[in-house]
């Protein structure tokens, strides 16, 4: 057997690791940048529920306002780096909380557009929530 005949049995193996490569790398950054996509996902999730909690967490105080419950969701929510949110109160005043540990909620909602990056478009219209129920505390109890 020449040299020759060696080297032309052993191209064909070279050429298999190239085309295996070329198959596995594309799903590979999909993998990668999918893993990306989710950890900023679940990052802004974990933020917005933080702040609908310290925001809820004032609300539901007798001695504290509904301004100072927004003004503690926007002090979080800026700690984060998050903007275009919006906030709701329920009940929408803190006059019509008429019962000592009445359930008071604070939802923060901000559309993906806002906050993601969106590599692949798949969250375009979406909108991400966070809901926080508390017992509210009258003056007294």
């Amino acid at each position: 057997m020449c040299q020759n005949d060696r080297h032309w049995k052993e191209a064909p193996r070279r050429g298999v690791a190239a085309v295996e490569f070329a198959i596995v790398l594309p799903m590979l950054v999909l993998i990668i940048f999918g893993s990306i996509e989710t950890s900023r996902v679940l990052s802004i999730h974990h933020s917005l529920r933080e702040a609908a909690m310290n925001g809820c967490r004032i609300y539901s105080l007798s001695d504290k306002t509904q301004v100072e419950a927004e003004a503690m969701v926007n002090h979080s929510l800026n700690e984060a780096g998050i903007k275009g949110y919006t906030v709701s109160f329920s009940p929408s005043a803190k006059s019509q909380i008429t019962a000592d540990l009445q359930p008071v909620t604070v939802t923060i909602s901000v559309m993906h557009d806002e906050v993601g990056c969106d590599l692949a478009g798949f969250f375009t219209d979406a909108t991400f929530t966070a809901s926080v129920t508390l017992p509210a505390e009258l003056p007294g109890s």
